[in-house]
C-alpha cells in the first residue's frame, strides 16, 4: 500500500505556508514547566519550577527557520488503524496523538469537501501523514468497500469526525463498521435546527426558530419575530455564514446569499435556519465521552465583538473555573443536551448563550473544539496534563485511561492563561511581520500560530476563517497577562502587527500629513489607558472610517492637531463635549442648522465658557453645498467625526456624517428625531409602543382625540426637553393646543412641522443613557425623573435620581432600551432614553439621539458613581478612542462607587430645604420686594439665624450671601 503524504496549512487556506513558533518545546510550555512521560502516553506537566533540559526527541525537530515543528508521524507500532473523516484544524491533532500512540491512520474525505480545507492543517501537525486517503463514494456501502480496501489487513479500531464537515458520514460509517459510535438514530444532528428541536422536546430551553431551504419556510418567522435575528447555515462551522439582520430586508438578502452560496467546507448550504437574537454571555463547554459517560474537558467563555462589519468576531477564549457559578450551571446543561442528542461518544463542543432565563444552547458541535487545538498548551498547564485532544484519544481507543480523568478540570486551575485570536483591522500584501516579534518578547508568550509571512494577503478579519492567527499566553501573575493582553490589542488597533507593501497609485485628495510618521505617545494627548511595553503607539487609524476608503493608505499614522470634529448645534452638553474633544487635542467646528436660534447658540454652560471654534459655519440650501461650506472651513484639517451637538442638529448631523464618510446612524431612517416614527419602528418590532395619531392637520388627530381616553399627552413631533408639551384633559383643550403648537416656534428655532398625540402613560418615568459605536451599546447611568405639576404645568422636572444598574427595574430597562436603539438604527453615539415603567412593563416615551441634557451638570455625579467616566467622556471614545471606548464597561458599576450622599438623611435634608426655599421664593432678590415673599409663608430668611447668632435685620439689603450652619438651617 503506498504511502500518502499531504502537506498543509493553517488560518487561511489561501495563504502560503505558514510560520509558526513555540516559546519551548512541549516541555517548556511554562516558564516553570517539567515534562514527566507517563505510561498513557501524553505530557503532563509539574509546575515545580524546574526547568527541563531534556527534549523529547522521538517527536521534535526544528524548521529551518529555526520554528519547533514535529517530525513525520506515520504510527504503525500497531497492526490497527483509525478512520478520521475530514481531518483538518483540531482534527489533525487528534490524529496526531493517536499516531503517536502507534495507530496507522486513513483520512476519508467527504463527498465535495474543499481541497483548500484538506491544506487546513496546525503547524503542530504539518509533518502528519496517513497511511492512504480516500474520498466518500454515492452510497455508504460503496464507502464501506472503498475504506476496507484502503486499510488492507490492518484491523479498523476507531472511527471519527476529524471536523464538523465529517460528523454525519464518521457516524454512519462507524455503525456500518461496528465501531464505538454515535449511530444514525438521529440522521442529521449537525442541523441546528434539528438540535433545538430535539432540546425543546427534553424539556429545556431551547431558541425560537424557523429553517429551511425556501424563504416561504422562514417568512411568518421573520414577520413576527423582534429583530434583530441571526440567520445562518443549518449546518457551519465557526462563524462561517452567520449573519445578525436588523430588519427583514436585510435577512431576506441574507437568505438568498446563504442559499447560493459555497460553505467555506466545501458544498452548498442545504437549508437556513432563522433564529431569535440570544441576550447574553456566551460560553463553550468542551466534553469527551464514552458509552454516555460525559467528561468536561474544559468551560470558556468567548470573547467575541462586533468589528469590521460582522456582527461575531472571535477576539478570543477565556477558560472559566469549573466550580464557578456559571460552570456549575452550565456543565449539567450541556451534559443533557448532549443526551437529548444522542452523543454518546467523542469529543464535543457545545456554545451556549447564558441569558437572562438561564442557559440556552447556540449550537452543539459533535467534534473537537477547533482553532487548530491552538489551546492545547493551555489546557494541559490549566488541567495540569491533559487536554481534549488526549482525552479524545483515550475514549476510542484507551477505555481505562478514560475513565481515569477526572468528570471536570482541577479548581483552581494549575496556572492562568488565555488564547488571544489575532484580528486584522487593515488589508494590504504583508512586507514584514514586526508585531509578530514584539509580541514573542512579551512575558507571557507561550505560543504562536499564523499563516502570515512575507507576500501573504492579509484581509479584515470577520469571521475564524478571516483570522491572522492565535497567542496563547500563560502567567502567573494575573495583572501581567492582563497587561500583554492589552498590548496585544493595541498593537492590532494601530495596525502594527504588519508592515505592507506599497501600491503606487493615484490618491483622492492626497495630503501630506497622512503619512506623517508620530514618533512618541506625547503627540497625543487625547489618547488614555495605554499598556506598558515597547513604545510603538501611533494614532489609531482604523479608528477613523474616513480612512477606510479604497484609494487610502492603511498604515495611516495621523496627529490630533491636525484633524477637526463637527459640532452640529453644539449647546447644553452638547458644548460640554465639545470641550471633551478640544481637551484631546482636536479642532472643533461649529455647524448651525438653518434657523437655529440665535439665542440658543448662547446657551453654553458655565464649565465651557472659554470654549472656542476654529470656525462656525450656517447650514446651506443642500446638502452637498452645506458639505462644501464644511471642508472650505476645514480647510488643512482633516474631518473624523461629525456628532450631533443638540437635538435639532441630529437629522443634518446623520446626513453629514454619512455623506462625509465618517462614523454615522445615516440616512436610512429619514427623521429618527419624529417621536410618532419611533413609536411605529419599535411597534413593528413588537415591542411595548404607545397608542398615538400625528400629523400637521388637525384631521390627522381628531379620530384619536375623539376616541382615546383622557387625559393625553400633545407634544410636538420633534422637540428637546418638555418643549411644547402638555397634558390635555378634554378634547376642546387638545384642539387650542394643537392650534398653539403648529403656531408657534421652538426653543431651538424653526416651527413645529407636526403635533403628537399619544395615550397618556401611568407609571414611573425612567431615563436610560446610553453611548453606541458600531452597534455596541454600553449603559452610562439609568435614571429615574422627579417630574411634577406646577405652576400649570403638568411636567416640571425637580431632579435625577441615579438608579442602581443591577436593580429589578434596570434590569427590565436596560434591554428594552438597547432593543429600541437597535429598532431606530442608532448605532453610534450618545442616546437619551426617556421610559415609563407600566405596569405592562416599559414602554418609551421618547428617544433623543443626542447626549443627555441640562448642561450635563450631572457630569460630577456620573463620575462620582462609575469612579471616574460620564456620558461626555465616552461619546468622545466612542466616536475617537475604540480603545477607550471598548474597556469601558457594559454598564455602571453595582454598587456604585459613591451614592451622591454619605449619609442619607443629611441627603434629603438638604433637598427638603433646597425646595423650601424654591416656594418661598428664597432663591432670588427681586428689585420690588414685595415681590419677594407671599403671605402665608411659615419661612422666610428674617427667621433664620446667622452663624454669629446675629437677626438678619434687612435680608434684601444684603450686599454678599451669608453662610449658615446645616444644624441652624435645619431648626427651620
Amino acid at each position: 500500500m503506498k504511502l500518502q503524504t499531504r502537506s498543509r496549512m493553517t488560518w487561511s487556506s489561501q495563504r502560503s505556508r505558514k510560520s509558526s513558533t513555540k516559546a519551548t518545546d512541549d516541555a517548556q510550555i511554562c516558564e516553570s514547566a517539567k515534562i514527566k512521560d507517563t505510561d498513557r502516553k501524553i505530557v503532563s506537566l509539574d509546575l515545580t519550577g524546574e526547568q527541563s533540559s531534556k527534549k523529547n526527541s522521538e517527536f521534535e525537530t526544528m524548521a529551518p527557520d529555526g520554528n519547533l515543528l514535529m517530525p513525520s508521524i506515520i504510527g504503525g507500532e500497531k497492526d490497527e488503524v483509525v478512520i478520521l473523516v475530514d481531518p483538518y484544524s483540531t482534527g489533525c491533532c487528534i490524529a496526531q496523538e493517536m499516531a503517536k500512540r502507534g495507530y496507522h491512520l486513513i483520512a476519508c474525505w467527504t463527498d465535495g469537501f474543499s481541497e483548500d480545507m484538506k491544506k487546513h492543517v496546525p503547524t503542530s501537525c504539518s509533518n502528519l501523514t496517513y497511511y492512504n486517503e480516500v474520498t466518500e463514494k454515492g452510497s455508504l456501502e460503496a464507502t464501506v468497500t472503498l475504506v476496507k480496501a484502503a486499510c488492507g489487513t490492518l484491523k479498523i479500531v476507531a472511527c471519527l469526525a476529524g471536523g464538523e464537515a465529517g460528523v454525519d458520514l464518521a457516524d454512519a460509517l462507524s455503525e456500518k463498521l461496528g465501531l464505538l459510535t454515535n449511530g444514525t438514530e438521529i440522521p442529521n444532528r449537525r442541523d441546528k435546527k434539528i438540535q433545538q428541536e430535539l432540546i425543546k422536546k427534553a424539556g429545556m430551553r431551547s431558541v425560537r426558530q424557523a429553517g429551511g431551504p425556501e424563504f416561504s419556510d422562514v417568512e411568518p418567522f421573520l414577520r413576527k419575530e423582534s429583530y434583530p435575528v441571526v440567520v445562518k447555515p443549518t449546518e457551519s462551522a465557526g462563524s462561517d455564514g452567520v449573519k445578525l439582520c436588523h430588519n427583514f430586508e436585510e435577512a431576506k438578502e441574507h437568505f438568498s446569499v446563504l442559499m447560493t452560496a459555497q460553505m467555506v467546507n466545501g458544498g452548498a448550504c442545504p437549508a437556513v435556519l432563522c433564529q431569535e437574537f440570544l441576550r447574553g454571555k456566551e460560553y463553550v463547554v468542551d466534553h469527551v465521552s464514552r458509552d454516555g459517560v460525559h467528561k468536561t474537558a474544559m468551560v470558556w467563555v468567548y470573547d467575541k465583538r462586533a468589528v469590521n462589519g460582522a456582527a461575531f468576531v472571535y477576539f478570543g477564549c477565556v477558560p472559566i473555573d469549573p466550580e464557578s457559578a456559571e460552570a456549575k450551571i452550565l456543565i449539567p446543561y450541556v451534559r443533557n443536551v448532549l443526551d437529548a442528542l444522542g452523543v454518546k461518544n467523542g469529543p464535543s463542543h457545545g456554545e451556549v448563550m447564558m441569558t437572562v432565563n438561564g442557559p440556552c444552547l447556540v449550537e452543539m458541535n459533535c467534534r473537537a473544539h477547533g482553532g487548530d487545538g491552538n489551546w492545547m498548551p493551555l489546557c494541559r498547564a490549566l488541567s495540569g496534563g491533559y487536554s481534549q485532544v488526549e482525552a479524545s484519544a483515550d475514549a476510542y481507543l484507551d477505555k481505562e485511561q478514560f475513565m481515569r480523568l477526572p468528570d471536570k478540570p482541577p479548581s483552581p486551575f494549575k496556572a492562568s492563561g488565555q488564547e488571544v485570536i489575532l484580528v486584522s483591522f487593515s488589508k494590504g500584501c504583508v512586507k514584514d511581520t514586526p508585531g509578530y516579534e514584539v509580541i514573542k518578547m512579551l512575558p507571557s508568550f507561550v505560543y504562536l500560530e499564523t499563516a502570515i509571512r512575507e507576500g501573504s494577503e492579509v484581509d479584515y478579519t470577520v469571521d475564524l476563517f478571516t483570522g491572522i492567527g492565535s497567542v496563547i499566553l500563560i502567567n502567573e501573575d494575573e495583572k501581567i497577562l492582563k497587561r500583554d493582553i492589552d498590548f496585544i490589542r493595541t498593537m492590532e488597533e494601530i495596525n502594527g502587527l504588519f508592515v505592507y507593501e506599497t501600491k503606487l497609485e493615484n490618491l483622492k485628495r492626497p495630503r501630506a500629513d497622512v503619512y506623517s510618521i508620530a514618533p512618541t505617545l506625547s503627540a497625543f494627548p487625547h489618547r488614555r489607558g495605554v499598556s506598558e511595553g515597547p513604545n510603538l503607539l501611533r494614532s489609531f487609524s482604523m479608528d477613523r472610517p474616513e480612512l477606510m476608503r479604497p484609494l487610502m493608505k492603511r498604515m495611516t499614522t495621523v496627529d490630533a492637531s491636525k484633524e477637526a470634529v463637527i459640532l452640529v448645534d453644539p449647546y447644553s452638553t452638547g458644548c460640554c463635549i465639545a470641550m471633551e474633544i478640544a481637551k484631546r487635542g482636536y479642532t472643533i467646528i461649529a455647524l448651525w442648522t438653518s434657523g437655529f436660534s440665535e439665542e440658543m447658540k448662547k446657551h453654553v454652560p458655565l464649565s465651557c465658557e472659554n470654549l472656542t471654534y476654529h470656525a462656525e459655519v450656517t447650514e446651506e440650501g443642500t446638502l452637498a453645498e452645506t458639505a462644501s461650506a464644511v471642508y472650505k472651513s476645514a480647510y488643512l484639517f482633516r474631518i473624523v467625526a461629525c456628532i450631533a451637538g443638540g437635538e435639532a442638529g441630529i437629522d443634518l448631523a446623520d446626513a453629514l456624517s454619512e455623506r462625509l464618510g465618517v462614523r454615522t446612524n445615516g440616512t436610512g431612517l429619514p427623521n429618527r428625531r419624529d417621536k410618532k416614527i419611533q413609536q411605529e419602528l419599535i411597534k413593528a418590532t413588537g415591542m411595548r409602543s404607545v397608542r398615538q395619531a400625528g400629523g400637521p392637520k388637525f384631521s390627522d388627530v381628531e379620530h384619536f382625540l375623539r376616541t382615546e381616553a383622557y387625559p393625553v399627552v400633545l407634544k410636538p413631533i420633534e422637540s428637546a426637553g418638555s418643549d411644547g408639551v402638555k397634558l390635555c384633559h378634554n378634547f376642546d383643550e387638545s384642539k387650542a393646543h394643537f392650534d398653539v403648537l403648529m403656531e408657534a416656534q421652538m426653543v431651538n428655532g424653526g416651527h413645529c412641522p407636526a403635533v403628537l398625540c399619544q395615550e397618556f402613560l401611568r407609571g414611573k418615568e425612567y431615563v436610560v443613557d446610553h453611548v453606541s459605536r458600531d452597534g455596541v451599546h454600553k449603559t452610562v447611568m439609568v435614571w429615574v425623573y422627579d417630574k411634577r405639576p406646577v405652576n400649570g404645568s403638568a411636567f416640571v422636572y425637580f431632579g435625577c435620581v441615579p438608579v442602581d444598574p443591577q436593580s429589578q427595574e434596570a434590569r427590565l430597562l436596560i434591554p428594552y432600551v438597547r432593543k429600541t436603539l437597535d429598532a431606530m438604527g442608532v448605532k453610534n453615539g450618545p442616546s437619551h432614553g426617556e421610559v415609563m415603567m407600566t405596569p405592562d412593563g416599559p414602554c418609551l416615551v421618547e428617544m433623543n439621539c443626542r447626549a443627555h441634557g441640562g448642561d450635563g451638570n450631572w457630569r460630577p455625579l456620573c463620575r462620582a458613581l462609575t469612579g471616574g467616566y460620564s456620558q461626555v467622556e465616552a461619546s468622545v471614545d466612542a466616536y475617537l478612542d475604540e480603545p477607550q471606548f471598548r474597556i469601558l464597561p457594559d454598564r455602571p458599576p453595582s454598587p456604585f462607587k459613591a451614592a451622591g450622599q454619605e449619609d442619607k438623611h443629611v441627603l434629603e435634608k438638604d433637598v427638603d430645604y433646597i425646595r423650601k426655599l424654591e416656594k418661598e421664593n428664597a432663591l432670588f432678590v427681586y428689585e420690588d420686594p414685595t415681590e419677594v415673599l407671599q403671605s402665608g409663608c411659615e419661612l422666610t430668611l428674617s427667621n433664620l439665624t446667622m452663624t454669629d447668632n446675629e437677626k438678619v435685620d434687612n435680608v434684601h439689603t444684603q450686599s454678599r450671601p451669608r453662610v449658615y450652619s446645616s444644624d441652624q438651617i435645619y431648626q427651620f
